[in-house]
């Protein structure tokens, strides 16, 4: 049920960022939604992955921490879903809320759920966080020279090549857990 929910709120975004792509004129406006869109499609994916391990710790481990953990994630869900609706409209405000959902996430979720593991809460500290952050506020950075025409085309490919990457990592680890053996 939670991914239905998931979905009917973040496909209309992905649309009208979809819609950016297609009938904007100019290529930087049109590399960055595309870069948003990509990067929407991964945040529905992880927003009901975030949702979904909740609900199953929840049954396994009585820890007030998931409570907060929850809230977080539905609070940068929120934040997100209107920087994708707003990105549909405004590309560069849209991008900005989107990115601080992201520092937000990744500023005040300081633990990680693994249900595998004997301990299915483990602490995140902020270290282990920084690499994320220190991404995040550098998305935040491109973005706002984007918005101000300081080097557009070049922050565009940036954003675009940053989205594509994160999208491809994601990915990656996504078939990891699968434990396919890769033979030819």
């Amino acid at each position: 049920m939670v991914s239905q929910i998931i979905f009917l709120l973040f496909f209309p975004a992905c649309l009208g960022i979809l819609r950016q792509v297609i009938w904007n004129t100019e290529l930087t406006h049109q590399l960055l939604a595309f870069g948003i869109f990509l990067f929407c499609i991964e945040q529905a994916n992880m927003a009901n992955q975030d949702l979904q391990q909740v609900a199953d710790a929840k049954t396994k481990v009585q820890d007030a921490r998931l409570d907060i953990f929850q809230r977080i994630t539905i609070i940068t869900i929120i934040i997100e879903l209107v920087g994708f609706y707003l990105s549909s409209i405004y590309l560069g405000g849209g991008s900005l809320l989107i990115l601080f959902g992201l520092i937000w996430f990744n500023l005040f979720a300081n633990i990680k759920i693994n249900h595998s593991a004997n301990n299915i809460i483990k602490p995140w500290s902020i270290t282990e966080r920084l690499p994320v952050l220190i991404a995040d506020v550098i998305g935040l950075i491109l973005t706002s020279l984007w918005m101000l025409k300081i080097g557009d085309i070049w922050i565009s490919w940036g954003l675009f090549v940053m989205a594509v990457v994160f999208c491809d990592i994601k990915l990656f680890l996504y078939f990891k857990s699968f434990n396919f053996r890769w033979e030819i």
